[in-house]
């Protein structure tokens, strides 16, 4: 494209020095015609002046196309050399970048999208899990709220916690003592005994169908129970529910000899009025003299 430009302004160039010879010449005869006219003066006219005034009429005429036509030449010149002196810069606007097609929908709003499913952060809720039981643990350190404990001075005994808030509900019932326990229970701020290294006394009930039936106040804020429990020879099932209502959780435990201890771990909401609802019940027995269900301890933090 710069080479095509460089030909183009060297052949304008070209042309109007042809021109501007052109125009040069025709300005000499007509200074020279000017001088010969001033030199001679004016002249007699012949016997045949009307011939003679009609071919002087031509001359004029002639000298005035010649006049008009060196002075179109000229600014013809003139043009074509500014334009050859100055040819138009090139252009450097840059293109401006189309957009890519957005997404976003019209007006700045978002495409719509599915609502998630609305969550309340202060409702109802109920899940377990089942965790391994240590050699010791401290009923002190689970319980902050409160605790208690079955067993160890007779079948109706129990110890809880002193000053504790008394959301554990235990409506009683017919009950054994045992000390066959799997993991040494421990306090530092019980009553009646105010202090305890180490227990593995708890109660049981023998027989299928029999059970153990607690319950824990609700408050509306999130609370977790850690519930104690065993079986003799036995299989159970753990079931729980709010009072208020909602689809119970419930956990098995298949028939197998032999002692064996578990500890739940449950996450529980309910309002003030209303109770998390645990039942412990002996499905089916061996068969033996004390097969059953055991309860040893529930606390609450």
């Amino acid at each position: 494209m710069t080479s095509g430009i460089g030909h183009l302004t060297n052949g304008i160039g070209d042309l109007a020095g042809r021109i501007g010879d052109l125009a040069g010449g025709i300005g000499v005869r007509l200074r020279d015609a000017a001088r010969t006219r001033l030199t001679l003066g004016p002249t007699r006219p012949p016997a045949d002046a009307p011939a003679t005034r009609v071919a002087v009429a031509r001359a004029r005429r002639r000298r005035r196309r010649a006049v008009l036509a060196a002075v179109t030449v000229t600014g013809l010149v003139a043009a074509l050399a500014y334009a050859s002196r100055s040819p138009a810069p090139p252009s450097n606007r840059e293109t401006s970048p189309v957009a890519a097609p957005s997404d976003q929908a019209p007006d700045d709003q978002a495409p719509d999208q599915a609502p998630a499913d609305p969550v309340s952060p202060g409702g109802p809720l109920l899940d377990v899990d089942l965790a391994p039981l240590p050699g010791a643990l401290s009923l002190t350190a689970l319980g902050t709220r409160d605790w208690r404990h079955w067993g160890g001075t007779g079948a109706d005994s129990f110890h809880r916690k002193a000053g504790g808030t008394g959301e554990i509900q235990d409506p009683g019932g017919e009950r054994l003592e045992h000390n066959a326990g799997a993991c040494d229970l421990q306090w530092t701020d019980g009553t009646p005994t105010a202090r305890q290294e180490g227990t593995r006394a708890g109660v049981f009930q023998r027989g299928a169908g029999k059970s153990f039936t607690l319950g824990v106040a609700g408050s509306g804020d999130l609370r977790t129970v850690r519930l104690f429990v065993g079986t003799f020879s036995a299989g159970a099932r753990l079931d729980l529910t709010l009072s208020s209502g909602g689809d119970p959780v419930v956990r098995e435990v298949a028939l197998a000899a032999g002692d064996r201890f578990y500890q739940y771990v449950i996450r529980f909401r309910a309002a003030p009025g209303e109770r998390l609802l645990i039942k412990w019940q002996a499905l089916t027995v061996t068969g033996a003299q004390n097969d059953g269900v055991a309860l040893q301890a529930v606390t609450v933090s």
